[in-house]
């Protein structure tokens, strides 16, 4: 699981009763089983040597595919392994070195983003792998081949060409109402990487325990060392083409202003501007959160700030009204300096307490 990462949750069940949330909720047809299968046989792990790493490095970037599928067993496993690392890393800008007595580090790249900083453990029977096994994220490159569909905004990548439309579908749908909306003056990261994983183990590999509750994730794919962020969409949520584009204006959002990295700053700060931009974007989300926000303070106006820790789906609408709130009183260039400050020694320039006021004013007229 990543260090950090901005994520899209919602309780299973019925705890929406009443509320359309489809575009957080997963209908799952079974329980989910957290287990990664292992790569290859039951040798032990040995060293790996820096020059072992060396050799993989330097045949893949020769693009001797025979050379490199030498240093592996010749089991079926540990070709199939080797087929799988030389297809998806010959044409990425990858360097492979040894990060430790017995794993790889393997820096790559999809097209147009910037690298990803990946780790693995290898398995040698004798001199050769036997088998490789991810550590961290971003180690796509020991999967299926992708289908990678790459423009100037946008990138998508999977290895299931049915996950690769759809998705496809929606982030071009989903940047094309962000840009109707997003503040002047605001730099926007791009292109905007998407990353279906083929299946529900491959996205929790992201999304961690939470994977069967969550629609998407903005990461740091791969390590603290990789330079860019990943939207990561789960490829079992029920499809619908107008909640996927709603789903994907949001986390471009996070992906535009790095959010993963922003961890200092508070999750309805973060939230809040993913929401607000949706929510003018789609109008069909600023309906039900505004539903959503009503249903909330009908007994009474909180006294904090939204908590977003907890899995009530009535969170994200708040944290929408709050940053509705400071956007009315101090502009979007202000709120979006203050996100960012807030991940800083420095901190932020607005007041918890001047917000609270802000967004006490706010849920009084929606009452």
């Amino acid at each position: 699981m990543p260090a950090a990462f901005s994520a899209d949750r919602f309780p299973s069940g019925g705890a929406a009763r009443g509320l359309d949330l489809s575009r957080r909720r997963l209908l799952l047809s079974a329980p989910l089983v957290l287990t990664v299968p292992l790569l290859g046989g039951c040798a032990t792990a040995v060293p790996t040597s820096t020059h072992l790493a060396d050799a993989l490095g330097s045949r893949l970037s020769a693009g001797d595919r025979a050379g490199f599928y030498a240093l592996f067993a010749g089991s079926a496993g540990a070709q199939a392994v080797a087929l799988r690392m030389f297809d998806n890393l010959l044409d990425s800008g990858a360097t492979i070195a040894a990060a430790s007595s017995d794993r790889l580090s393997v820096t790559w790249h999809l097209p147009g983003e910037p690298p990803v900083v990946s780790l693995a453990t290898v398995t040698l029977a004798g001199a050769v792998v036997d088998a490789i096994e991810p550590v961290s994220t971003g180690t796509e490159w020991l999967s299926d081949p992708m289908t990678v569909h790459a423009e100037a905004s946008l990138v998508v990548a999977s290895a299931r060409q049915d996950e690769s439309a759809r998705w496809l579908t929606a982030a071009r749908a989903g940047l094309a109402a962000l840009a109707t909306v997003w503040p002047a003056g605001q730099r926007r990261t791009e292109p905007l990487i998407v990353l279906a994983p083929s299946d529900l183990v491959g996205f929790a590999r992201y999304a961690g325990a939470d994977a069967q509750t969550t629609a998407a994730v903005t990461v740091v794919p791969g390590t603290t060392a990789s330079e860019g962020v990943r939207v990561v969409v789960n490829p079992v949520a029920a499809t619908n083409a107008v909640t996927d584009a709603a789903t994907l204006t949001h986390e471009a959002v996070h992906a535009a202003m790095g959010s993963p990295r922003l961890t200092g700053t508070p999750g309805w700060l973060l939230e809040g501007i993913a929401e607000a931009l949706t929510a003018r974007a789609h109008p069909s989300v600023a309906a039900t959160n505004a539903a959503a926000a009503r249903a909330a303070v009908a007994h009474g106006l909180p006294n904090a700030l939204p908590d977003l820790s907890s899995a009530d789906p009535s969170g994200y609408a708040l944290a929408q009204v709050a940053v509705d709130a400071m956007v009315a009183h101090v502009g979007w260039t202000d709120v979006f300096d203050e996100a960012r400050r807030r991940s800083t020694p420095a901190g932020g320039r607005i007041a918890d307490a001047q917000v609270l006021t802000w967004y006490h004013d706010e849920l009084a007229r929606l009452r």
